[in-house]
């Protein structure tokens, strides 16, 4: 009789030992993506433009300045 509650012991424990691995919690979530990092970004649509105009604006006068040595 002892003999056959060991074995019911025994199936139960080995028949109860995964159920921690099929319970276990899986890893967390990944963060939200922020877009940019460091947080406090910098928009560039609005200073792009009046970069490239300057640049043009400098390049036409560089232009004209040569062109005016070579005259004189």
């Amino acid at each position: 009789m002892k003999y056959l509650q060991k074995i019911y012991i025994l199936i139960f424990l080995l028949l109860l030992s995964p159920i921690d691995v099929i319970l276990a919690a899986g890893p967390p979530p990944p963060p939200p993506n922020p877009g940019c990092w460091p947080p406090p970004c910098a928009p560039i649509d609005g200073g792009v433009c009046f970069l490239i105009l300057a640049g043009l604006l400098l390049g036409a006068f560089k232009i004209y300045t040569s062109f005016k040595r070579k005259t004189v």
